[in-house]
């Protein structure tokens, strides 16, 4: 769990330099969101990821052989947890009018939900086989 973490840690702060680099350098893309919208998504993102480590972990330590039925629940679960979280920032962001708000922060929690989901599936793998090495 240590090296998760670290590994977690290292990620958000990578993900938040890239967002303020953009703010830095004037892109125009992520400019227009207001100030905390991708940073917290980033600590939120960090937070559920965490969390659904942590939760298939006690489940692979329980039982390992119903791994890949839990792992996807909560898969399922987390992704209808991002859906209502983007469906809320999304009206939350701004009125209905302003499409181009509505649509930088969809495409930023889009870019930040692919890279988080990628490393939480490389972390999971990793684990699993390394448990799987041990019991052999």
């Amino acid at each position: 769990m240590k090296r998760y973490t670290v590994h977690l840690l290292i990620l958000s702060l990578v993900a938040l330099l890239g967002y303020f680099a953009t703010l830095w350098f004037h892109m125009e893309f992520f400019a227009i969101l207001p100030a905390l919208a991708m940073p917290l998504l980033v600590l939120y993102f960090a937070v559920v990821d965490a969390m659904q480590y942590w939760v298939t972990m006690r489940s692979v330590n329980q039982s390992p052989k119903t791994f890949v039925q839990s792992f996807l629940a909560l898969s399922v679960g987390v992704l209808f947890l991002h859906m209502g979280v983007l469906i809320v920032g999304m009206f939350a962001i701004g009125p209905l009018t302003e499409v181009t708000l509505q649509k930088h922060f969809i495409i930023g929690f889009l870019i930040y939900y692919v890279v988080f989901t990628t490393f939480i599936i490389t972390e999971l793998v990793l684990t699993v086989k390394k448990f799987q090495k041990v019991d052999n």
